[in-house]
């Protein structure tokens, strides 16, 4: 009975923190979903395509840098649970300074680069011209993009899970506004979402600015905001094995978008929409897995066992319950929201048939996404790093190369075989985690008993 009313406690907490960063999460893919449905009903297929390619190519770029959002949240999460307020403003700060200089790098050297990355992908020639002018003008948008993931990351740490939501949901409404006004309303087409794009994330970085200076007031802040040497080496060793770790995950999702835009226009647009899918249900679970984050890294951070347990329950359990309800809701109106995406009739008709796919891989997925959240909040970020490279070398790689991927049933087999992996290889590292917070709160009742 106790068990239960602890167990029953962890689940009422975890959806208090999950539910702000699930509504928050979902709206990164809405944006896809809208672009994609504002690029669907342009003139040219090929729109279509330049914009759901283009978008994964940069959720891919953009995304090998999320270690700036994770190794923030997992070091100022443990922080809180060391009452250390003070430590996750130097954190912030460190964590800003280091994104808003990568941020800059990347603009200069991406835009330089634009021209060899359309040799790498070989796009269909009707692909070539609207993809180029798509990722030179996205290109811009880096150094706020990096630094609003340092920001959010502080925000999740702390347990500011509304925030973060209010962030998401302003920007992301704002940036579907902008798109559609300048890509239709001002005939830009597939550029106008890319400007409309870059516009909102300057916004969304000054925005998360004002919430900041309301949470912590500008003051305090600016007293913390130089670089320590200390600080900037403790994120750079944990951030290190993370970008390693995301580079492996967007070879899988780069592969993906590439074969099949070798394959032809249609293909492309179709696994641009399956991707729209699955990043949707993905930023909902994903919701589950920030949770994690903080409830890990605060009971680590507290050295409190029995937390970090029923915090592993709760996110299992809110993980694979909101999975089935997900694919419940897909088997009944997926085809419907294809239909409502694109008005091309073979490109539903492709998408349609990915239908099935979807199913098993995000089953396959799933728990890796709440494990993800685990280990972040440990900060176990070279685990994290030697799972993923195994999962893509074996999984991914390992499986294209035994089955040529000559179809879009090639490339979503050794997708499958790769989320099955992945989950399984991260999972197996589970009990060295439960160790690590065990050893912890030995030490904290060593320190507090009397001599």
């Amino acid at each position: 009975m106790r068990l239960n009313h602890r167990l029953g406690g962890a689940l009422s907490t975890h959806w208090g923190l999950a539910w702000p960063l699930i509504l928050a999460n979902s709206a990164i893919p809405l944006l896809g979903l809208a672009d994609a449905a504002i690029a669907g009903h342009l003139k040219h297929a090929y729109y279509l395509a330049a914009v759901t390619v283009g978008a994964e190519l940069f959720a891919v770029f953009f995304g090998a840098f999320s270690f700036l959002r994770m190794g923030t949240t997992g070091l100022v999460a443990q922080a809180v649970g060391q009452n250390a307020t003070t430590t996750t403003l130097k954190i912030l700060a460190n964590a800003l300074v280091l994104a808003g200089c990568l941020g800059l790098v990347v603009t200069v050297s991406g835009t330089l680069a634009v021209d060899q990355v359309i040799k790498w992908i070989k796009p269909n020639p009707d692909i070539l011209l609207p993809l180029t002018a798509y990722l030179e003008i996205r290109m811009l948008s880096a150094p706020a993009a990096l630094m609003s993931f340092a920001l959010t990351g502080w925000f999740i740490g702390r347990g500011l899970t509304r925030i973060a939501l209010y962030l998401a949901l302003g920007v992301n409404l704002l940036n579907i506004v902008l798109n559609y006004v300048f890509a239709i309303g001002l005939g830009m087409n597939s550029n106008g979402i890319a400007l409309g794009t870059v516009i909102a994330e300057y916004l969304g970085l000054g925005y998360g600015a004002f919430w900041l200076s309301r949470v912590t007031g500008l003051t305090q802040f600016l007293k913390n905001l130089r670089p320590e040497r200390i600080v900037l080496i403790r994120l750079l060793g944990i951030n290190g094995p993370l970008f390693v770790r995301t580079l492996a995950l967007q070879v899988v999702f780069v592969g993906l978008s590439v074969h099949a835009a070798r394959l032809g226009v249609t293909e492309a647009a179709a696994v641009g929409l399956f991707l729209v899918l699955l990043a949707t249900a993905a930023y909902a679970l994903d919701g589950f897995a920030f949770a994690s984050e903080i409830e890990a890294g605060q009971a680590l951070g507290s050295g409190q066992s029995e937390r970090f347990k029923n915090s592993l329950w709760a996110g299992a359990i809110l993980t694979l319950g909101t999975t089935l309800l997900m694919l419940l809701a897909v088997a009944t109106g997926g085809s419907y929201l294809i239909q409502a995406l694109t008005a091309h009739n073979e490109v539903q008709l492709v998408a349609t048939g990915l239908l099935p796919w979807f199913y098993g891989i995000l089953l396959a997925l799933c728990l890796s996404y709440w494990l993800d959240g685990v280990f972040i909040g440990l900060t176990r970020s070279l685990e994290m790093c030697l799972t993923m490279c195994l999962a893509t070398l074996i999984g991914w790689i390992g499986v294209l190369y035994w089955n040529d991927a000559n179809s879009l049933d090639d490339l979503f087999f050794a997708f499958f075989c790769f989320g099955v992996l992945r989950t399984l290889f991260l999972g197996s590292r589970l009990p060295a985690a439960w160790r690590i917070v065990m050893t912890r709160e030995a030490h904290r009742r060593a320190k507090s008993e009397p001599a």
